[in-house]
Parts: C-alpha cells; structure tokens; sequence
C-alpha cells in the first residue's frame, strides 16, 4: 500500500524515522562487513542505507525523501571514521569536523524551510518520470538516489585519508580549509538572495539577476563543486602522495556542469524565453564580468 501525507509537521517526522532506520541498518551492514576495509564497509552501509530511503521513497510515492541525504549522511560518516581510527584528535581532524558540519548543518535546515512536506516532490523527479514511465524504476533508483550517494561518497574519500595524521598543519589544508568556508558562505548567501527574490511578487515571471546572481548563473552549485575541491586540498595539506583522490571533486564537478545546469536551465527556458540573454552575459558558474551583447 502506498500513502500521501498532506501535513507538513508529519512529514518531517516520517523522514526523520526513515533516516532512523537507514541509519541503523547502515550501521548493521557496517558490523557485519567489518573484516573487510573501512572503507568498503562504510561504502556498503551508506548504499544499504540509500536503498531503506529509495524504499520508503516509493511508499511515499516521494522521491524527495532522498534530498537531504546529500547534506547529512556526511555529518555521519566523518566523525564515525575518526572514531575508527583509535587515535587522538588532530588539528586537521577537527578542521575536517567543522567545514563537514557546517556544511552539512546549513544545507539540511536550507532544505528544512524550503520543503513543503510529501505533497512536494523536486519538479525534476516528476518530469523524469512523466518524460520515460518505463524507465522510471531504474531512473529513480540510480539516477536519483544511488548515483548521487556514490559521487557524495567518492568526494568524502580524501576525508578519510586526511584525518589521523600527525604533524603541523600544512599550507594546502589552511589553503583548502578557507576555500570551504567561503564555499559555504557563497551557497548560503546565493541562497538568501534567492528567497528575498522569490518573496516579491513582482518577481514571478522573472529570473534572479541580481547580488551573487550578477556574475554567476550558478552561485549555488559553484559553492558546492568548491566545497569539494577545498575538501581535497585539504587532505593534499597530510597526505600527498594520495592525489588520486582528486576523482571526487572531478566526478562533482562533471555532475553538476553536464547533468544539474543542463537540467535547471532548460526548465528555466521554458517559461522564460529571455533567459537566453543571461546565458550569454553571465558564466554558467565562475564569478566573471558581465559580457556585453549588442
């Protein structure tokens, strides 16, 4: 049987218990793989735990039940690898804590305010599903929900060879550590920018070109692609010689330059044709002037 929940309060709540129970059978799978690397246990919890969601996503019919797993599931595995590591909290160690945190915090409760409950599912899952029915099984399941947890997962490894180590912080980390402060400061900022603009009713039929939004399309997603590559800085600041780390910030950026701004921008164009022009004005996500059109 499958339910629609109205009230947002309740909403909230049933999410809460599903992440509860994602989290714990997460938590089962990690105790039962715990011959095998930390890693690879920690990467077969976090899919069980993305599938308990994808499940009750579909009893729900609510793929939005996966949103915040973005922001949180993050927040956990951090200070859960730390803990693993048996030895004491270094400076790098409570640095990674903090920017995953803030990060993770700010998102969460940004997605907190603006959801509306079970009635409201993202307008992408909706068109998936409206533009391939058929596929609609595979493309939430892995489009939606488990390729997402793989990039976010990928992202975090350079977390995990970072911490633990002994010694002075190292210019990359303090270089990578600023880089994802600001890289939440931009998000949170562009964030508000857009509430306020969305607020004004004379606005409805517009798009935001104004503030952060002047001089990049994306500011948002600009921020979250440099979290990430401040999160691998960081960890180039203790260990090196592990570059290839630097998958996860590549894999983040591949995703949100060629599948999320394709995405928002042809809905944008849809019902607001003019949109075009701020294509040409703006870059898609690095801050630059504006371009001139005659």
């Amino acid at each position: 049987m499958r339910y629609k929940i109205k009230n947002r309060s309740i909403s909230l709540l049933i999410v809460l218990a599903i992440y509860i129970i994602a989290f714990f059978a997460g938590l089962l799978v990690f105790k039962l793989s715990s011959d095998l690397h930390v890693l690879i246990s920690t990467f077969l919890a976090d899919i069980v735990a993305t599938i308990i969601v994808w499940g009750f996503g579909i009893l729900f019919l609510n793929s939005s039940t996966y949103d915040p797993y973005w922001s949180i599931v993050p927040v956990i595995i951090v200070p859960f690898w730390i803990m693993t590591n048996g030895v004491s909290l270094s400076v790098t160690d409570i640095l990674f804590i903090s920017v995953i945190a803030i990060w993770g915090v700010r998102l969460t409760l940004n997605w907190i305010m603006r959801w509306r409950g079970l009635q409201q599912q993202d307008w992408r899952y909706t068109m998936l599903k409206e533009k391939s029915p058929r596929l609609w099984f595979l493309t939430n399941l892995f489009g939606i929900n488990l390729m997402p947890t793989i990039i976010v997962f990928i992202a975090l490894i350079p977390v995990y060879f970072g911490i633990g180590q002994a010694g002075s912080l190292k210019f990359p980390t303090i270089f990578g550590f600023i880089i994802c402060i600001g890289a939440i400061l931009i998000q949170g900022i562009s964030d508000k920018q857009m509430d306020l603009f969305k607020k004004e009713s004379s606005n409805k039929d517009k798009y935001i070109d104004r503030g952060l939004w002047r001089y990049s399309r994306h500011p948002n997603y600009l921020g979250e692609v440099s979290f990430w590559w401040g999160i691998w800085l960081m960890q180039m600041g203790t260990t090196p010689k592990i570059w290839i780390t630097v998958s996860g910030p590549i894999l983040m950026t591949l995703l949100f330059v060629f599948i999320s701004v394709p995405m928002m921008e042809k809905h944008i164009l849809v019902s607001k044709p003019s949109y075009i022009r701020y294509q040409k004005q703006v870059s898609m996500l690095k801050f630059l002037p504006r371009k001139r059109i005659r």
